[in-house]
């Protein structure tokens, strides 16, 4: 019985493993919408922007249906205290929801639809996240 312990957690503690920065894309909104399982369609300036709602139409107007997004952001670690202080106001509430004005290194936590992604943002990537009630923009900004 232990050994099957053991290969329990080992694959539960490997499903829950960030993506190596090998299989980063440069660009910051296809990776989490890639990771959320999220279409993903490019804006005319090439940038990624996307938007979802948390529910879809059968489930807000049949069933009257409620959700909860969250975002939270991590330093990659090791961390240090300048590293937190950088985060302090990177995700702030907004009047009907928050909105992130990430820049990388950092780690983007974004629960939505019952499930918490993480996904890493590289040195110098930039994105908007907007969180307005159960509909989620996310921007990638051009980078420099």
């Amino acid at each position: 019985m232990k050994p099957l312990v053991a290969c329990v957690s080992l694959f539960l503690f490997t499903g829950a493993t960030l993506p190596s920065p090998s299989s980063a894309t440069g660009d910051f909104c296809a990776r989490l919408a890639s990771n959320s399982g999220i279409d993903k369609p490019a804006a005319p300036d090439g940038r990624t922007e996307w938007t979802v709602s948390a529910l879809n139409f059968g489930q807000r107007f049949i069933f009257g249906g409620t959700a909860v997004t969250g975002v939270d952001v991590k330093p990659v670690e090791p961390a240090t205290v300048e590293d937190y202080k950088r985060l302090e106001d990177m995700c702030l509430p907004d009047t009907k929801g928050a909105i992130c004005n990430l820049v990388g290194p950092v780690n983007f936590e974004f629960n939505w639809k019952g499930r918490k992604v993480v996904t890493p943002m590289e040195p110098g990537e930039r994105a908007t996240i907007l969180i307005e009630g159960i509909k989620t923009t996310c921007r990638s900004e051009v980078s420099a």
